[in-house]
């Protein structure tokens, strides 16, 4: 059917239905034919399923009206693409796409509502498609969690064969897909609000040029209407993510970049969101997990932190230190497999307190699902049982082997047996315990190792991190156990430390009693005690509770401030701050300074009550500028300079 649609076929011949062995005398089975009127409700039916759209509420732009030819497939065909893949004990959404906007470099061309352009001409432009989707929001419109692990997620555009008349050899390439750095809105042009202007949005300045989506090649001008789909679950993870590393909902950019590099030389027309039939207009999907921390946290802060090193032992004897995926399992002639990972302590602050001492510390996978090894022949998919154990023997990740733990100098230190010795290179003590079962998809995967934590902060254990292993059916052939590891390209897949610890507080702190001393020379007639802010249990979480993560020690009284790319400050935030003082009364002795008379001091200040953060807004957010400042043209010349090398 889906071939038929894509195609374009109305004058289809139906199916014939074989048995898949006629040679053997058996019973024949009945079917009710499409004639029995006697009961109707069995006769044969062709069902489809389509899909559900959920459309946000946001605003479309209105351009100049131009005409296009359609030779389209028809507006009853079902959709020719493949939704993304529902995991188990997950779900599915559609956004139907509303904001968007083609903006497109001198000299103009026409445009219609009912399309959109992406490319270039040798006569006309380049032409860039801006497209908004409010995710969250169209989550929450439909009351599904925005609080979600994101597994898969789809995008899909319907391509039109347009008659433009344009005879230039076409320039191979794709439609490519990047996340914006910054929004958008009706009033951006080729110009605004990109750095460079009027070069337009600048890969790496405005947008983000490392995580991107291709859609398929085009090798010709299309000749037939067709939808094209791209997979952009990265993109859609890093805004759904809980981790450090997610990023905010800017929209998208969609340009078509060819294969040489070159200029494009045609348009590719698309259906745009006002096209008269919805059935044709792009559209995203995402399908999900809701993601749930491993503990709660209510009367803590949340600190996440890299993990310092990661990797597999497996039976080839190859390092795999710098692999985007660990392994653990057993998967039949690969034999079996255990992940490494260790954590430098020595990066914490010293006066790091935990919530609780029991559900505070969890080392978080992230599960990509199961997947096989080579060729075996009778293959078995079976609940894992995954305990880790803590490591007591030292480990490199870059030289770690099913041998070698690591090396020093030009010789190999091997483990006490190969894939580590009990006892003697890992602990036969179970830290933590986590069952994944046959059926499980990708999920978050927490391991609670709360009381190891604490005895390498309290440097009562060595620190070298921990081994994962199967420790229900190691070695029973079957499939491996797929984890993202700290060089996977997703950020949001690798490997982190999920922490729940006491809230930072800023408080003001004594200092020790002492005589003041005035600039003319006046000395109190007593001691005098002073004090000051000083934060305690670490930094001082951002309004969503969370903490970036970083390097937490050395903080020290500062001042923070936030500029736009136009180099103008926007706000100021000054860190663990005096929010009520009294001024003090100090008696000062003058004797000793010829003309002067003793007096009470009271320009001395004494703190009463501190707070974490103290903000003011500096300016109003810049508007469009008409001319560009010589502070704006020296930054755009020097940043030219940079993009050039």
């Amino acid at each position: 059917v889906i071939d038929w649609a894509e195609n374009g076929v109305t004058d289809n011949y139906g199916f014939v239905l074989i048995d898949d062995d006629e040679s053997t005398s058996s019973r024949v089975p009945l079917f009710a034919h499409e004639d029995n009127t006697a009961d109707k409700e069995h006769q044969p039916t062709l069902a489809i399923c389509r899909k559900n759209i959920i459309t946000t509420t946001t605003t479309t732009t209105t351009p100049t009206v131009t005409s296009f030819t359609s030779t389209s497939i028809s507006s009853t065909t079902p959709v020719p693409i493949t939704e993304c893949e529902i995991p188990t004990g997950g779900n599915r959404t559609v956004i139907d796409l509303k904001d968007y906007l083609v903006i497109q470099d001198t000299p103009l061309s026409a445009t219609n509502e009912n399309y959109i352009q992406i490319g270039k001409t040798s006569t006309d432009g380049e032409k860039i498609l801006l497209v908004y989707f409010d995710m969250k929001q169209a989550m929450e419109d439909a009351g599904l969690p925005t609080n979600i692990a994101v597994t898969d997620s789809k995008m899909n555009l319907r391509l039109v064969a347009d008659d433009d008349g344009n005879d230039d050899t076409f320039n191979p390439g794709h439609l490519t897909m990047y996340p914006l750095k910054k929004d958008f809105n009706n009033e951006s042009t080729w110009d605004y609000p990109w750095i460079l202007e009027e070069q337009g949005p600048t890969a790496g300045v405005d947008y983000y040029s490392t995580v991107f989506s291709q859609f398929q090649k085009m090798n010709k001008k299309p000749e037939t209407g067709r939808w094209l789909q791209t997979t952009i679950t990265t993109m859609v993870r890093y805004i759904f993510t809980s981790t450090n590393y997610a990023r905010q909902d800017h929209g998208f950019l969609f340009r078509y970049v060819t294969e040489d590099g070159s200029d494009p030389t045609h348009f590719l027309t698309f259906d745009s969101p006002d096209f008269t039939d919805d059935e044709f207009r792009p559209w995203m999907d995402i399908c999900y997990v809701k993601a749930e921390e491993p503990a709660p946290c209510e009367d803590g802060q949340v600190i996440m932190y890299t993990v310092n090193a990661d990797t597999y032992l497996a039976q080839d004897g190859l390092v795999h230190g710098g692999d985007p995926y660990m392994y653990v399992g057993n998967s039949g002639w690969d034999g079996y497999t255990r992940a490494l990972v260790d954590f430098d302590v020595s990066t914490l602050d010293g006066n790091l307190e935990l919530n609780t001492e029991d559900t505070s510390v969890y080392l978080r996978l992230w599960y990509d699902g199961s997947t096989m090894g080579k060729p075996y022949n009778d293959p078995k998919q079976m609940d894992r049982h995954l305990v880790a154990h803590q490591v007591i023997t030292q480990w490199e990740e870059d030289s770690a082997t099913n041998k070698y733990s690591s090396t020093s100098g030009t010789d190999k230190i091997e483990w006490s047996s190969s894939m580590m010795g009990a006892k003697e290179d890992y602990s036969e003590d179970k830290e933590s315990e986590v069952y994944i079962s046959e059926s499980e998809g990708p999920m978050d995967v927490w391991f609670n190792l709360t009381y190891l934590f604490t005895d390498w902060v309290n440097g009562t254990s060595s620190d070298m991190g921990v081994v994962i292993k199967d420790s229900l059916h190691e070695k029973i052939p079957g499939y491996f156990l797929k984890f993202g590891s700290n060089d996977n390209p997703d950020e949001t897949m690798r490997p982190y430390f999920w922490t729940c610890q006491k809230k930072a507080t800023c408080e003001p702190v004594d200092a020790e009693p002492q005589y003041v001393k005035d600039n003319y020379g006046c000395v109190s007639v007593a001691n005098v005690t002073l004090n000051n802010c000083v934060a305690k249990n670490g930094p001082c979480p951002d309004e969503d509770g969370m903490t970036a993560l970083s390097d937490l020690e050395g903080y020290v009284y500062g001042t923070t401030a936030m500029w736009d790319e136009f180099h103008e400050m926007q706000s100021e935030c000054k860190c663990c701050v005096e929010s009520e003082t009294e001024l003090m009364d100090i008696p000062m002795d003058c004797s000793a300074v010829d003309g002067k008379s003793d007096y009470t001091n009271q320009e001395i200040k004494y703190i009463k009550e501190c707070q974490c953060q103290k903000c003011s807004i500096v300016s109003k957010k810049r508007k469009k500028r008409s001319a560009p400042s010589k502070t704006r043209l020296l930054l755009r010349s020097a940043l030219k300079s940079i993009l050039r090398k």
